[in-house]
């Protein structure tokens, strides 16, 4: 049953979704460290704030339209994934590029 959720254009932009957060905690935490502005707390910051705020909701609206057939929750979804995706691969991108090393380039998210 989920299976099907997971073959379809959904669930590959929930992949996908998943990728960009991995690979924006994954550049994240190794420019933290190399910068020398790692902070623990910011991986807790970093799972309630994007996996369970951002991904783990936009899911639940696709598997909820998926199931639902209702399109106006799968396009809500895809709005909402198009625009995550968006936001991530900027802030990866915008880890790569940062060339202040020893310097904190951005402050640690506080609730």
């Amino acid at each position: 049953m989920i299976a099907e959720f997971v073959e379809s254009p959904g669930g590959l932009a929930v992949k996908a979704a998943l990728i960009a957060a991995g690979l924006d905690f994954l550049f994240g935490v190794f420019f933290a460290v190399r910068d020398g502005s790692f902070a623990l707390d910011a991986v807790a910051a970093w799972l309630r704030k994007h996996l369970m705020g951002r991904v783990f909701p936009i899911t639940v609206l696709a598997v909820a339209g998926f199931y639902s057939k209702d399109g106006f929750m799968i396009a809500a979804a895809g709005a909402a994934l198009a625009t995550y995706a968006a936001e991530t691969l900027a802030s990866v991108y915008s880890s790569i590029t940062s060339s202040s090393v020893g310097q904190v380039t951005k402050a640690v998210p506080q609730d």
